[in-house]
């Protein structure tokens, strides 16, 4: 099948590379390259593709692009193991869209599902907007979010965890718990986005 030929597969694996690297303005531009022949692929690649490709358009704000890779999930089907990525997608697309109830219930089923990855992710998400709908206390988010901190290390869910964290210490007039957890984000990803952010902050 020529849908499925050479250049096709290095387009697929480029959008799936860049996607895993957060490069998502690439990988959206990929992940369009290889729709003709999303079919041809076997039930299980299909799914990976095609959540991919919803993460990436998430993250450059193409909610035309999440509801059309929603809707292609509703007809091939997720696997129960990515149901709880699912949740914490669809939490992130309904608090972009102002539906803050829906996506706290998203982000609850995540948290609530097996996968850690997406749960510690959820719980970042729902601290940072119950916060801001007076849901939860200063208090509580702090130590909600020390606790994420110190169960999910390493990676950009630990550096947005510390961001949040500066900043209710900056609130509290913990400056130097502030400075640390933005030399921390640093050390973590000295390239990243939220990193510089903080140290800007």
């Amino acid at each position: 099948n020529p849908a499925v030929g050479p250049g096709y597969d290095s387009r697929l694996w480029r959008a799936l590379a860049h996607a895993r690297l957060g490069k998502w303005d690439k990988a959206r531009e990929l992940f369009k390259g290889v729709d003709f022949a999303l079919g041809a692929l076997p039930l299980e690649l299909q799914r990976i593709v095609i959540i991919d490709a919803l993460r990436s358009a998430l993250e450059v704000r193409d909610y035309a692009g999440v509801s059309t890779r929603l809707n292609e999930l509703e007809i091939v089907g997720a696997a129960p193991e990515q149901q709880g990525y699912l949740a914490l997608l669809r939490g992130r697309m309904a608090q972009a869209l102002g539906r803050d109830k829906d996506a706290l219930a998203d982000y609850r089923q995540a948290i609530a599902s097996a996968d850690r990855a997406a749960a510690s992710e959820a719980k970042l998400y729902e601290v940072e907007l119950a916060l801001k709908r007076g849901e939860m206390t200063s208090e509580q988010a702090q130590t909600d979010l020390e606790t994420l901190s110190v169960t999910w290390r390493g990676d950009a869910i630990e550096v947005k965890t510390l961001q949040q964290l500066a900043r209710i210490y900056e609130k509290e007039g913990r400056f130097r718990d502030a400075l640390m957890a933005a030399r921390m984000a640093t050390k973590l990803q000295p390239n990243s986005e939220v990193a510089r952010q903080m140290q800007d902050e």
